[in-house]
C-alpha cells in the first residue's frame, strides 16, 4: 500500500486558516457611530425643529484620510416596517435636511467630522403619523477601508413632543349616552378603548378602585380591587375580565388600551403587550348599569384622582401598531373611531366629541384643566 504522508498539507492547511483570520482582524471598517450596538435610535423635536449629529467612525486609526458618503434612505421604511410590525412614514418634503453628504476620518484618526442632520419645522406633521428617517453610508473611500453592513445604516424614529392641556378628574367625573348608537353598538364583537392617564393617587380603602373609563361590570378600565393592588390595573366585566401585573406610579402619565377583537382581549400599556385573555363575548355601550359609561368613575363612586388626556373609543380592534402611533393624537375622521375626547378645553364642563358623532362627554362639576403637559 502507497503511505500518503498527510501532515505537511495538515500543516499548511492551518497556516492558510490563520493568515485569512489575520487578515480579517487586519482589516479596517467603517460604520455610523451611533449604530454601533443599535441601529434604532430616536430624535426628539418641537414644532420649530431639531438636530442629529451624525458621526462616522473606523475600526482603529486610518493611515490616510477616509471620505465618507453619508445619504439619508426612505427606501428602507417599507422594509422596515414589514419586518417589525410598525408603521412608520417619511417625513415631509422639505422638513429636514443634511448639513453635508460627505465627512473625512483625519489620517492617525478614527473619528470624522460631524455631519448634521436637521429637522427644520415639525409644523408639517400630520395627526397620528408617525415618522422615521434611515441615514446610511453610501460609500467609502481612502485609507484600505470597507463598510460595516451590520452599522452603516441608522433608523432614525422622529419623536415630536406635542404640548397640551389635559382635564384634571381629582374630585370628578365625566358621563357620556351611548344610547343613540341605538343597535349598532349594543352588540360588539371588536372594541378599544384607550387614554392617557396620570393618577396623584391610588384609593386606599376598600375596595380600592380607580375608575378610569367603561361601563360597571361590562367592559370597564380601572386600577386596583380586593384581588389586585391598588396600583395594578384591571379590565373588569364579563368573560374579558383580567387583571394586569404592572405596577404604575404616582405623578406618571401612561397610555392605555383595552383591545377586544372578538376572540381575545389584549391589554397595552405605552404600546407594550401586557395582558391578554381569551374570550368570546359581546359588548353593549348602551348599558345603564351603575349609571352606564363614566371617565374617572364607576358604581356610584371610585374616583380617580389624577388628570386623562387623549381617550377615545374604537369600534374596531386597534393594532399595537396604530396604538404605538397614537399616543398622543389620531385623526378624528378615522375608521371605526366612535368617540374621541381630547380633554384640551379651556372652559366649562363640556368635552367636545371630535369625531363628529355627537357624544360629548358631560362632567359633574366645572373641569379645572391643566396646561402645557407634554406628549411625546
Amino acid at each position: 500500500m502507497k503511505y500518503v504522508n498527510y501532515i505537511p498539507v495538515f500543516f499548511l492547511l492551518l497556516i492558510s486558516i490563520y493568515a485569512c483570520k489575520k487578515n480579517d482582524l487586519n482589516k479596517n471598517v467603517v460604520y455610523l457611530a451611533a449604530a454601533e450596538t443599535n441601529n434604532v435610535t430616536t430624535l426628539t423635536v418641537e414644532n420649530t425643529g431639531g438636530e442629529f449629529v451624525i458621526l462616522s467612525k473606523s475600526s482603529k486609526p486610518v493611515s490616510s484620510p477616509v471620505s465618507i458618503k453619508v445619504i439619508t434612505d426612505n427606501t428602507l421604511i417599507n422594509a422596515y416596517n414589514e419586518e417589525n410590525n410598525k408603521q412608520f412614514s417619511p417625513l415631509p418634503e422639505n422638513s429636514y435636511e443634511l448639513s453635508a453628504e460627505t465627512q473625512t476620518i483625519a489620517a492617525g484618526t478614527n473619528i470624522s467630522d460631524k455631519v448634521s442632520l436637521k429637522i427644520t419645522s415639525a409644523a408639517g406633521f400630520e395627526d397620528g403619523k408617525s415618522y422615521m428617517i434611515p441615514v446610511r453610508i453610501q460609500s467609502v473611500s481612502g485609507g484600505n477601508t470597507s463598510v460595516l453592513e451590520a452599522s452603516k445604516t441608522l433608523y432614525i424614529i422622529i419623536n415630536k413632543v406635542i404640548i397640551a392641556t389635559v382635564a384634571s378628574l381629582t374630585n370628578n367625573y365625566l358621563k357620556v349616552d351611548f344610547a343613540k348608537g341605538g343597535d349598532a353598538l349594543k352588540s360588539l364583537t371588536n372594541l378599544s378603548l384607550e387614554a392617557r392617564i396620570m393618577v396623584n393617587s391610588f384609593q386606599a380603602s376598600s375596595p380600592f378602585i380607580s375608575s378610569v373609563m367603561g361601563i360597571e361590570e361590562t367592559f370597564l378600565l380601572r386600577f386596583g380591587d380586593v384581588t389586585v393592588k391598588p396600583n395594578q390595573l384591571q379590565v373588569a366585566g364579563g368573560p374579558t375580565a383580567t387583571n394586569v401585573s404592572t405596577e404604575f406610579s404616582t405623578g406618571t402619565w401612561y397610555h392605555l388600551a383595552a383591545v377586544y377583537n372578538g376572540s381575545q382581549l389584549r391589554v397595552y400599556v405605552n404600546g407594550e403587550l401586557a395582558a391578554t385573555k381569551d374570550a368570546v363575548r359581546t359588548v353593549d355601550l348602551t348599558n345603564t348599569w351603575s349609571d352606564g359609561f363614566q371617565i374617572g368613575r364607576s358604581a356610584n363612586g371610585r374616583l380617580l384622582n389624577g388628570a386623562i388626556s387623549e381617550a377615545r373609543v374604537w369600534t374596531r380592534a386597534l393594532t399595537q401598531a396604530e396604538i404605538n402611533n397614537g399616543m398622543c393624537v389620531v385623526d378624528p375622521a378615522s375608521n371605526g373611531l366612535l368617540a374621541y375626547w381630547k380633554f384640551n378645553e379651556s372652559t366649562g364642563n363640556t368635552v367636545t366629541d371630535i369625531s363628529g358623532h355627537g357624544y360629548d362627554a358631560i362632567a359633574n362639576r366645572a373641569i379645572t384643566w391643566i396646561p402645557n403637559v407634554r406628549c411625546n
